[in-house]
């Protein structure tokens, strides 16, 4: 009943290669690494000068109102 020309040996795929695979995974990880720093770095140098200038507007802008709001209390006071 069995077919004579059936060969019941299991199908092995065989895999594995000189590496090349791996060595281009591991550039591309390590390319992603190296934007990410850059771009966190970059991101670090920008940001907090641009935010104290901002700060600094702020505060500036703060002590103006300030200002204008004691005198108008001192210019109402006196009338």
């Amino acid at each position: 009943m069995a077919n004579p020309d059936n060969n019941d040996a299991p199908i092995v795929i065989r895999q594995g290669g000189n590496g090349l695979g791996l060595v281009i995974a591991a550039l591309i990880l390590v390319g992603g690494a190296v934007y990410v720093v850059n771009v966190w770095s970059t991101h670090q140098k920008v940001v907090p000068q641009g935010n104290g200038q901002v700060i600094k507007e702020g505060v500036e802008s703060l002590k103006e109102s300030a200002r204008q709001g004691v005198e108008a209390i001192k210019g109402a006071a006196a009338q």
